[in-house]
């Protein structure tokens, strides 16, 4: 069945389940109504028609035996206590036959065995809906007219609300068997979409069915292999950005102090300069997220990054124009927010300069989507072809012949994607119809502020906050 996007519809595991299970108690419905047919009906058949045979006996017997002046108090006699009423039968009279017409005629036919090849079973005559049996008394044709629920109790007339009733009760519990079935792979799906955002799950419950519980068990132990492997990769991080950027301090120092000419000083810092960024790229991108969660206020820290491009905007390399929605907040972490925005912004001011003066006009704009908030930053620059706008967002992918000879890492896109996915949302390129590139960026809210992760504040160790340091020499080098 296509979808509209043209392609297969695929039902989910808990659906397919319940979808079998119905398929199940509906074919099972049928061959219980095919085996109460051929097994169950005849023989009740056979006893009703007995049952009735005998009544219509014992009141022809009664009527025949009992005197004209208590002929009529037998009649008020059985009709009061039995319900049994007894009229002649008339030429006029509107005959239509029981509504089910299969039982109708095997009653009928039982009972003209039993009483006579004349007998008729009616289910209303001239009207009035009852049970009616024809029979004779020497010679003259009466209608015995009984309650109805007589046959229809007899031969399960309300089968239909019984197996209705069935159904109903079979589909509450194809509803349960299927959530049983499916939570164990739901908690597992959402574990794993937590682990991609980078997250730390919570572990996975060990019992139950056997694949079930082997399953949980070794994503436990992957889970937990993972965050060790974070942690490490933590102190790594922080001894690599230490020991390679003091030695890069002190040779800035040198050649402040060195006697070389004012151009040589100015390249050799930009090479320390670019290398020092490459650095703190390869740390941005590999650095453990981040899981303090908070109201973040974004017209307030967009404020403090503008304030950081004062240098660039003051000497013409750069006009911002920054349109958010008025009190936009978002619900999450404030260093992953001030990353996105940081490289977004030095991407658009390296590539998105224009060809004529060089001047990077950038347009920052904001708004919240329901649960979401979007970000959206557009160059004036010359954009990328399209067929390469898929790989931007790749690690060390670098388009220099289509957008500049600038020099970089080729990891600036490639944080913001990563950081993009673990706020549950995303990042997209496209170029601009009157030319440029836009970036566009989807953060979902990330839950309360007492809901923060265990892991995250236990990640918080010595390490971290040596980290930490790091990233805010980061921060005060980017201004």
């Amino acid at each position: 069945m296509p979808n509209r996007g043209g392609l297969p519809l695929r039902l989910s595991l808990f659906w397919r389940t319940f979808a079998l299970i119905c398929l199940l108690v509906a074919v099972s419905l049928g061959a219980w109504y095919q085996l109460y047919r051929v097994f169950e009906r005849d023989p009740q058949t056979a006893r009703v028609a007995w049952e009735i045979a005998s009544i219509v006996n014992l009141t022809r017997a009664g009527l025949v035996s009992a005197a004209g002046d208590r002929r009529n108090a037998l009649l008020v006699d059985l009709a009061s206590n039995e319900g049994v009423r007894v009229y002649p039968v008339e030429p006029h009279d509107l005959v239509e036959p029981w509504p089910d017409r299969q039982i109708g005629q095997l009653v009928e036919a039982k009972l003209k065995d039993l009483l006579g090849p004349s007998t008729q079973v009616a289910g209303r005559v001239n009207g009035e809906k009852a049970l009616w049996i024809s029979f004779d008394i020497q010679g003259d044709a009466y209608w015995l007219i009984a309650d109805p629920q007589r046959l229809e109790r007899q031969l399960g007339g309300n089968w239909l609300q019984i197996s209705a009733a069935s159904v109903l009760l079979a589909l509450v519990g194809a509803i349960l068997i299927s959530r049983l079935v499916n939570r164990p792979l739901a908690d597992l799906a959402g574990s794993i979409e937590r682990l991609s955002r980078g997250e730390r799950p919570p572990r996975l419950r060990e019992s139950g069915p056997t694949e079930i519980s082997g399953l949980n068990r070794r994503f436990n132990q992957l889970a937990g292999d993972l965050h060790a492997m974070e942690a490490d990769r933590a102190v790594v991080l922080a001894g690599v950005s230490h020991d390679i950027r003091t030695p890069l301090t002190r040779l800035r120092l040198e050649i402040e102090l060195s006697k070389l000419d004012e151009a040589s000083k100015e390249s050799m810092v930009e090479e320390i300069e670019r290398i020092d960024s490459i650095v703190r790229q390869f740390i941005e991108y590999a650095r453990p997220p981040e899981f303090a969660i908070e109201i973040v206020g974004v017209d307030n820290m967009v404020g403090q990054l503008i304030r950081s491009y004062s240098r660039e905007r003051a000497d013409g390399l750069l006009q911002l124009e920054v349109r958010l929605e008025a009190g936009l907040r978002w619900q999450g972490n404030s260093i992953i927010l001030q990353r996105i925005l940081v490289n977004l912004l030095d991407n658009a001011m390296k590539y998105g300069r224009s060809r004529d003066d060089g001047i990077a006009r950038i347009e920052l704009s904001g708004r919240r989507r329901a649960r979401t908030i979007e970000l959206v930053v557009r160059d004036r620059g010359p954009g990328v072809p399209e067929e390469a706008l898929e790989r931007l967002a790749r690690p060390f992918a670098r388009l220099d012949p289509e957008r500049g000879s600038v020099g970089g890492s080729g990891l600036g896109l490639a944080v913001v994607s990563r950081l993009a996915r673990r706020a549950g949302g995303g990042l997209t390129l496209e170029n601009a119809a009157a030319g440029g590139l836009v970036a566009r960026v989807i953060l979902q809210d990330q839950g309360s502020h007492e809901l923060r992760s265990a892991s995250g504040t236990g990640r918080r160790t010595a390490a971290g906050m040596r980290d930490r340091d790091v990233r805010e020499r980061d921060v005060g080098s980017a201004t």
